[in-house]
């Protein structure tokens, strides 16, 4: 079968997969749930090999850490299965009804986008996660994982396989490109006539590739870390406490800080408490003259973190709009006049108002699970859900109507 053949028929199951019932697609999503737990064991053996050999290859420790999959991972995929199931996909919904003065009817509806592929790194779970929800939206799916994961992401790829049968749904409705060749990834991203959206997860230089050379349109998440002022009217108990979760709660994430702001006013105190606590949970503090230029623009990933006074809330922002990603960025604050600048000056996906930019993430925000954050400005922006993952078409209904 040639490559161009099994387009088309990816291709051709959009058109069944837009009309099967949400009983059916969340029948699928319970199958799923029961082949990975089913097949856990295989997986984690799969997983711990992918580990074993990056360690080898001595990726970096923050690489490593996205890379595992074990139990307690594997329990927060089911429960994201499980809510998923919960939520309406909408197909079909009317968005939006006129009716004009001869009495034609305009009807915006809800439809999928029709063929998505997904181009990630390492976090194997990121296959489960794309995958169901490419198909409670009914839209078919490529993935395309990192070799990193290529054990973890083929042992995922059986327990999709048998749930598609087990639901009785085509083996084109989600497809995993084993070859890791990059000539395979090129070649797909010049199939305009066949596949509808890319969707691009992963480092700066992978997502920049992607785009490039990509013919068709692509969804990105070109970079991520988060900065977090801290204003003069902050309430300190409460920024240390956002400030610890934002960079230790899982730091290999892309919605952890990076950078602490803090206003002059309250900097001889607060500077001396937080980085005390930074640095009581093995954070590494760049202060000073300890921070190169180079830093303020760094995801880190990692345990490290830096941190710049100033002296006004406008110098604040205008530091915050040079190094941001338009990711994730907070402020910590009471004074209602400095939030609400903030929220009308600051440029980004989401904005974090007393509160920890781990927040940044389709579960926390009531989606069931997420494609990845969106940092561009058309179509979707934020974490990229269900309802991201569908367009809309118009019915026009008359009675012989005729243009004038």
């Amino acid at each position: 079968m040639s490559k161009r053949l099994n387009l088309e028929k990816i291709k051709q199951q959009t058109l069944h997969l837009a009309k099967i019932s949400e009983k059916q697609r969340n029948a699928f999503l319970r199958n799923l749930v029961e082949e990975l737990l089913f097949y856990k064991k295989e997986i984690f053996c799969a997983n711990e090999l992918d580990v074993k050999n990056a360690r080898k290859i001595q990726l970096p420790s923050s690489f490593i850490e996205r890379l595992i999959l074990d139990e307690k991972g594997l329990q927060q995929i089911i429960r994201k299965l499980n809510f998923l199931q919960k939520l309406d996909s909408q197909i079909g919904s009317i968005i939006e009804i006129k009716t004009r003065n001869d009495g034609l009817r305009l009807k915006k509806i809800r439809v999928p986008i029709g063929v998505i592929f997904i181009i990630y790194e390492a976090r194997p779970e990121v296959t489960i996660e794309v995958a169901s929800l490419c198909l409670k939206s009914g839209n078919a799916a490529i993935l395309k994982g990192g070799s990193e994961a290529i054990e973890t992401n083929q042992a995922i790829y059986h327990c999709l396989e048998k749930a598609l049968i087990k639901t009785k749904l085509a083996k084109e409705t989600i497809n995993f490109v084993k070859d890791q060749q990059r000539k395979i990834t090129y070649w797909l991203l010049r199939q305009s006539d066949y596949i509808d959206v890319v969707i691009a997860r992963g480092g700066y230089d992978l997502v920049r590739t992607i785009v490039s050379k990509s013919k068709i349109p692509v969804l990105a998440h070109m970079g991520g870390g988060a900065r977090i002022y801290v204003d003069k009217s902050a309430d300190l108990k409460k920024a240390e406490e956002i400030i610890i979760n934002a960079k230790t709660n899982k730091p290999s994430a892309c919605n952890s800080v990076d950078s602490v702001i803090i206003h002059k006013a309250i900097a001889d105190k607060f500077l001396k408490q937080i980085t005390m606590k930074l640095k009581e949970h093995k954070v590494k503090v760049l202060v000073g003259t300890e921070v190169k230029i180079s830093d303020w623009d760094t995801e880190f990933l990692g345990l490290r973190i830096t941190i710049k006074i100033v002296k006004t809330v406008k110098e604040a922002i205008e530091f915050i709009n040079k190094h941001s990603k338009k990711h994730s960025e907070g402020i910590i604050a009471k004074n209602k006049a400095v939030i609400d600048y903030f929220i009308n000056s600051v440029d980004a996906a989401a904005l974090f108002i007393n509160s920890s930019t781990r927040f940044h993430d389709g579960y926390e925000f009531g989606m069931g699970a997420e494609m990845g954050i969106s940092t561009g400005k058309l179509h979707a922006r934020g974490p990229v859900g269900l309802e991201e993952l569908t367009s809309y078409k118009w019915i026009v209904e008359g009675d012989g109507h005729v243009r004038n």
